[in-house]
């Protein structure tokens, strides 16, 4: 038995389904979770200092004239097509690393028992220096384009260029715990993750 935080970290390319699982997750055991993707929308938004950074680097036409916030899709767009643009918005949202682990360093002195992060680049973010399991979802591509046609209403074109964007699944699995092959049905993929959470619970 140990007495201290385990962190899970999770990651997998976009419209792998990691969501659909770490949600049910969530239901049925009731760890602390960080999603830090939606944090980082956070980081950006109206009067945040990355708001002005990143509206100057795209300009205006990536606000939504009703909301006033940064028009998710249309920023998408520019950046995952280029990466080159999409390191100038990365350092333009600023220290996303530390406003993560600020969120995990708060499980660890409330001494809460499990933590899931939850981040599409959590290995090349390198998060995985203060994770103890990396659990990597995976997919078939043409899963994963049909999947983000048809969530995010993307052409296929557009989908294609977020795939393609980010690491593959072989380059992350180096440095995996655990891979979930989500190509199967919903219910075997789910009896396997909880099988593994609860091996990591049976450990506190």
């Amino acid at each position: 038995m140990i007495n201290q935080t385990i962190i899970i970290g999770i990651t997998g390319s976009i419209a792998t389904g990691k969501s659909t699982y770490i949600n049910k997750l969530i239901k049925e055991f009731s760890p602390e979770y960080c999603d830090a993707d939606k944090l980082v929308h956070t980081l950006y938004e109206p009067g945040k200092p990355a708001y002005d950074r990143i509206t100057d680097i795209f300009g205006n036409e990536i606000i939504d004239d009703k909301t006033q916030y940064i028009d998710r899709k249309k920023l998408g767009s520019i950046v995952f097509k280029d990466k080159a643009l999409m390191k100038k918005l990365t350092d333009a949202i600023g220290d996303i690393g530390t406003e993560v682990k600020n969120v995990v360093d708060g499980w660890i002195k409330n001494k809460k028992s499990i933590g899931i992060v939850e981040a599409v680049n959590l290995i090349e973010a390198n998060y995985i220096e203060w994770c103890d399991h990396v659990w990597l979802f995976k997919v078939d591509d043409n899963v994963a384009l049909n999947r983000l046609i048809k969530r995010n209403n993307l052409s296929r074109a557009e989908a294609e260029k977020r795939i393609n964007s980010q690491t593959s699944w072989e380059k992350r699995s180096e440095y995996s715990n655990l891979i979930m092959d989500t190509d199967d049905k919903l219910e075997n993929v789910y009896k396997k993750l909880k099988e593994n959470y609860i091996k990591i619970l049976n450990l506190q």
